[in-house]
């Protein structure tokens, strides 16, 4: 690619952070405790790092076992690079309500993200609670805070006491519907029919923005752990000119190992794996052997 004019470093910088944000990016962080009305007077009494698979006694789906992915994001093919860790774990409350959290960080030498989701499970699905996006750094920054009021249908932002319908019965926060479409492959798997679709309603504020997801084909890529099948999966209904590949392991639970975003303009980044524990343990080369 020839470029006739170079934005600065710092601004790329800047431009990789925020382009990270729709991304499988994640980072044990301390879990948010939701207020009282959405889980009955949350006490978090301990995390829990089960290394089996298991399901919950409430939940009959398969749920994926706790984990923490390190990723690396290439911009552009310029030296400028992120560490995202992308992790999921689960709380008990003191009513016997299990909370989950997703949680995300990217960071880079410009700036810092952290992205958070507290959620339930119900029947296969996951109803978000809370939803959290921090963004420091160079340029502005940015912090939201959501709140999911179910009894009383209502999105709300804690801080500018603003209001939104909620007006779906599933839907995902910004980061929750990555989670879903993992929970629900590890459902149907492991073996999954090219051309599966599966759409997801995203509550952005007062939008709800339809996100559409196809299995492409069956893909061998090779990583700092050795080869890993997986399934290529596209966004088919992208906006204009942008094209999203995800490259998820049916052997690991479906966890994210590439993800490839390009735009109209041919600016784009990606993502690889290079580390990643279930439960406590740590993912081989000889647990990623592709037979």
């Amino acid at each position: 690619m020839v470029f006739q004019t170079f934005p600065s470093i710092a601004t790329l910088g800047v431009n990789l952070i925020k382009q990270l944000t729709p991304c499988f990016f994640w980072r044990p962080v301390k879990p948010q405790l939701v207020s009282a009305w959405m889980v009955g007077g949350t006490l978090m009494l301990g995390l829990l790092t089960s290394p089996l698979s298991f399901t919950d006694a409430l939940e009959k789906h398969a749920i994926p076992k706790p984990f923490r992915v390190v990723y690396r994001a290439d911009y552009k093919g310029l030296p400028i690079s992120a560490t995202g860790i992308r992790a999921f774990s689960y709380v008990n409350t003191e009513n016997d309500q299990r909370v989950y959290t997703l949680s995300s960080s990217a960071l880079s030498i410009f700036a810092k993200l952290e992205e958070q989701s507290d959620f339930t499970l119900e029947a296969g699905n996951a109803r978000p609670l809370f939803y959290r996006y921090d963004r420091t750094g160079l340029g502005k920054n940015k912090n939201t805070r959501l709140n999911f009021d179910w009894p009383n249908q209502l999105l709300i932002d804690p801080d500018t006491k603003e209001t939104w319908p909620l007006t779906k019965a599933l839907v995902s926060d910004r980061l929750l519907y990555q989670f879903q479409l993992q929970l629900d492959l590890l459902n149907a798997g492991p073996a999954i029919p090219v051309g599966t679709l599966r759409r997801y309603n995203v509550q952005d504020e007062g939008t709800v923005k339809s996100y559409e997801f196809k299995v492409l084909k069956e893909t061998l890529l090779s990583t700092p752990l050795g080869d890993i099948s997986t399934y290529e999966i596209i966004r088919s209904n992208d906006a204009p000119g942008r094209q999203t590949r995800l490259f998820l392991a049916p052997d690991l639970e479906f966890m994210l190992i590439r993800f490839e975003q390009t735009d109209a303009d041919g600016e784009g980044f990606s993502l690889m794996l290079e580390e990643a524990f279930l439960g406590e343990v740590a993912v081989t080369a000889e647990q990623t052997a592709a037979p």
